[in-house]
């Protein structure tokens, strides 16, 4: 016997369920979105835009050209965006055009934020565009204060925030990205975690170095001492510095490179910067080796690897060619820059093997070490 039922009855079966849904609190199944194309394209963007302007504040830097614009957020009275192009001109050209280029990295992530709000669900993703923006805008205003204040720390730290924000970015790209959706796949082995391990320390010593190298430049101490391998034809530099060793070395070296007046304290901080490319150096080669060795066909892994492998020697090479041409300004702006690449890659490096780790259960570690262990015996 087939039963008939009223719209009545449905409607009131309806909506007895949906009152007994309230109550018991079914789960319901939400759509997540796991990759956002526009924001991730937007934030690759913004991490393209910063490596340019490290390279022009480097170019700031060694062309002393910090102060050549005195005012700030004007350009010598003008509106920075009206400045007219015709005094542009000595090392005014270098800091404007350095300050139009952060003034455009501020805009895109302007665009950034909004466009991770409009277009995102996330959010994490939502808030972390948020804060790439403020990033952006305190080291917007270090930099305008150490024109007001003239400060030279501030420059030091100017210079050290602007890779801190290269990272910052490009950690965005990463957890932006399609391999960030797609990490759960990969095996997170003991391998991985080695490699984690050994990337950390590897961001924490260059981060060391080029925190050395910021201080040395803003210290005019990067030829102070002009040999290389050497330091003033001896394996250590002098200890102290008397009337004797300054006429030595001028006659040595010359007049020009202003040996009548170094101090200790820029011989050492040059030595240290020197003695620093030697962890970074081994550092970076044991990370490039063991993701070679031990996480082949992983190109997440492998091709940064290679990467960082040839940005190190591209690195040592122009810190050498620095001190050995003395100091031309694109060569040692250059080294500010791949030093800063060389970071923000090695970083990337660990960043992936964070997202990897963290999604793992406890289950799946375990899993992975006895695998690895009944492969290696």
């Amino acid at each position: 016997m087939i039963r008939t039922y009223g719209t009545r009855h449905l409607v009131a079966g309806v909506e007895s369920r949906l009152e007994i849904g309230r109550l018991v609190r079914f789960p319901t199944p939400v759509q997540r979105q796991e990759y956002n194309p526009a924001v991730h394209r937007l934030a690759l963007i913004t991490a393209a835009a910063t490596f340019p302007l490290i390279f022009m504040g480097g170019l700031v830097t060694s062309h002393q050209a910090g102060m050549s614009v005195p005012d700030w957020p004007n350009s010598w009275g003008y509106n920075m965006f009206t400045f007219p192009p015709s005094k542009w001109v000595g090392g005014i050209l270098f800091e404007h055009t350095h300050r139009l280029a952060g003034a455009f990295v501020g805009f895109l992530t302007i665009l950034l934020a909004i466009a991770a709000w409009k277009t995102d669900r996330r959010p994490w993703v939502r808030w972390t565009a948020v804060a790439v923006l403020l990033a952006v805008c305190v080291q917007g205003t270090i930099g305008g204060l150490r024109v007001v204040l003239s400060q030279r720390d501030l420059a030091i730290v100017h210079g050290i925030a602007a890779q801190l924000f290269f990272c910052f970015i490009a950690a965005f790209c990463v957890m932006t990205s399609r391999f960030w959706t797609e990490r759960k796949n990969i095996d997170p082995s003991p391998a991985i975690r080695n490699v984690l391990h050994l990337s950390l320390l590897s961001v924490a010593i260059i981060l060391a170095q080029l925190i050395v190298g910021a201080i040395m430049r803003h210290s005019d101490a990067g030829l102070a001492i002009p040999d290389f391998p050497t330091s003033y034809g001896r394996l250590f530099p002098p200890t102290q510095i008397d009337d004797a060793f300054r006429l030595e070395v001028i006659h040595r070296f010359g007049a020009n490179l202003g040996l009548n007046r170094v101090t200790l304290f820029q011989i050492w901080i040059h030595f240290a910067h020197r003695i620093g490319a030697a962890p970074v150096t081994i550092s970076v080669i044991a990370l490039a080796a063991t993701i070679l060795r031990r996480l082949r066909g992983q190109r997440a892994f492998t091709r940064p690897a290679c990467a960082i492998l040839a940005l190190l020697a591209i690195q040592v090479t122009l810190g050498i060619l620095t001190v050995l041409l003395r100091k031309p300004a694109d060569i040692a702006s250059a080294h500010v820059a791949v030093g800063a690449l060389l970071l923000m890659t090695t970083w990337v490096i660990a960043m992936r093997a964070i997202g990897v780790v963290r999604t793992a259960t406890p289950r799946d570690l375990a899993e992975s070490g006895v695998q690895y262990a009944a492969a290696n015996e």
